[in-house]
């Protein structure tokens, strides 16, 4: 065998935001050495690309068209496994890799902190919508973690992974009530009749090309998109008075909010960035009204980042009943009063679709009709239980805290978001909730949907897990039976999760097999329902 045929390149994939790659890389310097020394110690060598910048201070992709030029040199069957340690955009390395020949492999690190395992489920949904056949891997040890070199072998001898399935099952086979039924075929005849509309601005948003559906699978199952453009979002924000903004502001500090102001814009909330996000506030809802959505997304990222504050207190808000109203000049009338206004973040429809049948269903059967997405950002055991920890970058209802007077707004941190703006944070109180996520998966749509509950943590616990991730943003402490670590990552369709609060699986399952939608049930509930 020749030297290049014991090669495997390992590929450094990162985040559009030089910023944020000088900040990673030192991990990523270490999550590729401690790769390399794992795949040595199989008799393999590996070729890391690209190689590093002094320029740039780091060796991350940055952009699609370096994705291409590293490819080229990249043999057409060779292995290739893409290494994860923090945030990077998939669509750098995606249409490489949908043409490259040889076995594709996805390695993360599985870290609180720097989230390549965050990165890993974005990149395996992406996949699998583009239909590019690869196989995942993770751990927080590598070459120490004797389950992570047996699975690297299985890769290297036959270019696959296998992982254990067992806690999905197909809803097509599983009793549920009679009276879910009826619900779920009542509803679904209801959205494919009157359709929901699903505002989506400029959808792509930090590459993920798994939060992206075509109009004409989402159209045939009465959710069709409404393509917006978020230039449109500023141009109603410059037509939103202060005197208006303000009263928003007034709004949320008499409810109890509590602002962590300061004064250097560029490190700290100040008054003018709220401003602006009391102005998105207005704007969106003035949209959602007059193109008649049903919910709406808005992507901060790659365009609005350099315009405006940041839009996650504005999506928390939008997503809650108790808001300040919002007054439409061109019918008169409110927006959606005492309702949410059902917002997915980053513009993720594969969280919108849910996000908007929850809705209905939560507000048919009387129940809080809040929804929001959240990351599958990191997890650890306690006390016998893995415990995920669900955070988002801050568009999580303060109905799911316990309400405005629960709510924090610290300023979302100087490397992601220059401009600042307040986050709209949290901690997610104690209760079962049900969860959902909707795909396409090489050309089929799907939802995954499953039970959980929040668990109430012992403050020293809570504060531990948002010093070792992201401690601005909104969290739930999340356990799911039967869909622990390995589980989710195993066959999770996206970095992205949605939860509401109560149980209705039942009628969320009826529901989407009346649109349609093959749906498989995970975790130990779906024992339940045998």
């Amino acid at each position: 065998m020749t030297n290049a045929d014991h090669q495997v390149f390992l590929i450094s994939n990162g985040d559009f935001r030089d910023s944020a790659n000088k900040v990673c890389w030192p991990i990523q310097r270490e999550t590729l050495e401690r790769v390399e020394s794992a795949f040595k110690s199989l008799g393999r060598e590996p070729v890391v690309l690209p190689g590093y910048d002094r320029a740039r201070e780091h060796g991350f992709l940055g952009r699609q068209c370096e994705g291409v030029q590293a490819f080229a040199h990249v043999k057409p069957d060779a292995p290739v496994a893409v290494v994860l340690s923090g945030w990077a955009y998939a669509h750098h390395v995606a249409s490489s890799l949908q043409t490259h020949k040889g076995p594709v492999l996805l390695i993360a690190n599985f870290d609180g902190t720097w989230p390549g395992l965050v990165a890993l489920l974005n990149h395996a949904g992406t996949l699998e919508r583009l239909g590019v056949a690869h196989s995942r891997l993770w751990s927080d040890g590598f070459s120490g973690d004797p389950a992570f070199m047996k699975k690297l072998e299985e890769w290297l001898a036959t270019g696959r992974i296998e992982h254990d399935a067992s806690h999905l099952a197909d809803a097509s086979g599983l009793k549920l009530s009679d009276a879910a039924r009826r619900f779920g075929d009542e509803l679904a005849a209801d959205i494919l009749a009157k359709k929901r509309i699903m505002g989506q601005l400029d959808p792509g948003c930090m590459g993920m090309y798994n939060a992206v559906i075509g109009p004409d699978k989402l159209g045939a199952i009465g959710m069709p998109l409404e393509l917006l453009n978020q230039s449109d979002l500023l141009a109603e924000m410059e037509l939103v008075s202060d005197r208006e903004a303000q009263d928003h502001l007034n709004w949320l500090v008499g409810r109890g909010t509590r602002f962590a102001w300061g004064t250097d814009q560029y490190e700290e909330l100040v008054h003018g960035q709220v401003m602006s996000q009391m102005k998105m506030y207005s704007a969106a809802a003035r949209i959602y009204r007059r193109y008649g959505l049903s919910a709406i997304g808005i992507p901060y990222q790659y365009g609005l980042v350099r315009c405006v504050p940041a839009s996650d207190l504005v999506e928390g808000m939008l997503n809650n009943s108790e808001r300040p109203d919002v007054w439409d000049p061109e019918s008169g009338a409110t927006v959606n009063p005492d309702k949410p206004i059902v917002h997915f973040n980053e513009t993720d429809i594969g969280a919108g679709v849910p996000q908007r049948i929850m809705h209905d269903i939560y507000e048919r059967k009387g129940m809080p009709p809040e929804t929001t997405l959240h990351d599958v950002r990191w997890g650890r055991e306690y006390e016998g239980r893995f415990v995920w920890v669900f955070e988002i970058s801050g568009g999580a209802p303060p109905a799911h805290f316990g309400g405005w007077d629960k709510t924090h707004v610290y300023r979302q941190p100087a490397m992601y978001f220059p401009l600042g703006g307040g986050t709209c944070s949290g901690v997610s109180k104690p209760g079962t909730f049900t969860w959902a996520r909707f795909y396409e998966r090489f050309g089929e749509l799907g939802m995954d949907v499953g039970l959980g509950s929040v668990v109430d943590l012992p403050q020293a616990e809570v504060q531990e897990r948002l010093q070792k991730t992201t401690w601005q943003w909104p969290i739930a402490n999340a356990h799911i039976p039967g869909y622990g670590r390995d589980a989710c990552m195993a066959t999770h369709m996206s970095n992205h999760i949605v939860i509401g609060y109560g149980d209705i699986l039942q009628e969320l399952i009826a529901t989407c097999q009346g649109l349609g939608v093959a749906t498989r049930v995970a975790g130990d509930v779906k024992d339940q329902l045998t």
